[in-house]
């Protein structure tokens, strides 16, 4: 009997180390929290570097929640979802670490593609 419970245990134990990485029902998991995140980012950038210039004739933050929404439709999440998820993974700063690092990962590996791609399209001296 108590080699019974202490295999239960064990499995126990194991169970719960392999789900660190999981998140509770009603919360965005970690590769589509990325996503939607790296979408935001991407959206706020463009906001800052192209909304902002014609910012006498539209309104910027009114424009940029619109991109927010139109990322949220494509991931085929909600505002309150992404809140909801965004808020969980701040208070885990360990998947929040891991998210970000993610994010840092991706932003790197594209940064090099862009550098490899524009060097393999220079002209070389004839």
């Amino acid at each position: 009997m108590t080699r019974l419970l202490l295999i239960l245990f064990l499995i126990g134990i194991f169970l719960a180390c392999n789900n660190s990485k999981s998140v509770p029902r009603g919360i965005i998991p970690p590769d589509k929290m990325e996503k939607v995140l790296w979408d935001m980012i991407q959206a706020d950038r463009f906001s800052i570097q192209f909304l902002t210039k014609d910012s006498a004739k539209i309104n910027v933050k009114e424009e940029t929640f619109k991109l927010y929404e139109q990322i949220f439709s494509i991931h085929k999440t909600s505002r309150e979802e992404f809140t909801k998820s965004f808020k969980y993974y701040m208070d885990h700063p360990e998947l929040n670490q891991r998210l970000y690092d993610s994010m840092n990962v991706r932003g790197t590996r594209l940064r090099e593609d862009m550098y490899k791609s524009k060097g393999d399209s220079t002209s070389r001296p004839i």
